[in-house]
């Protein structure tokens, strides 16, 4: 892959993550192909297969109506012709137990003729997240 194609595709992924976070919606989902496709870990209070245009518009909702003060620091970035990997993590407050979280990730982002077709994450710690948001309460 040329740099040229390399830097573009990576400058599409920074967008998306930057017109998500800012909630354009349109704007989103004119980057997402008609069959887009989310997994998150059923292990997750926001676990599940999220499909079509608005899917990420409902799990980013969805996410973060456990907690406040979000943010994101990307790390690192791999391109290539069909997917994107990207290191991250996600700074954020529960709403359930005003515990400050980071949590690292990782999302597989595949794309497909110029646009994005699916999301697949994975979170480091999933029980920390699950805690954190009330889904897992100790026995």
């Amino acid at each position: 892959m040329d740099a040229e194609r390399y830097a573009a595709i990576k400058a599409s992924v920074e967008n998306l993550y930057a017109l998500t976070g800012s909630g354009q919606w349109d704007a989103v989902e004119a980057q997402l192909t008609d069959d887009f496709r989310i997994v998150e870990a059923d292990s997750l209070p926001f676990g599940g297969v999220y499909e079509g245009k608005d899917a990420l518009q409902r799990l980013y909702t969805k996410v973060f109506s456990f907690w406040e003060d979000p943010s994101l620091d990307v790390k690192d970035m791999t391109v290539s012709e069909n997917n994107v990997v990207v290191l991250l993590s996600v700074h954020a407050t529960s709403r359930y137990n005003g515990e400050r979280l980071e949590m690292p990730l990782c999302e597989v982002m595949h794309l497909r003729d110029g646009k994005f077709s699916g999301i697949t994450p994975y979170y480091f710690d999933t029980v920390a997240i699950a805690r954190a948001t009330g889904a897992l309460t100790e026995a």
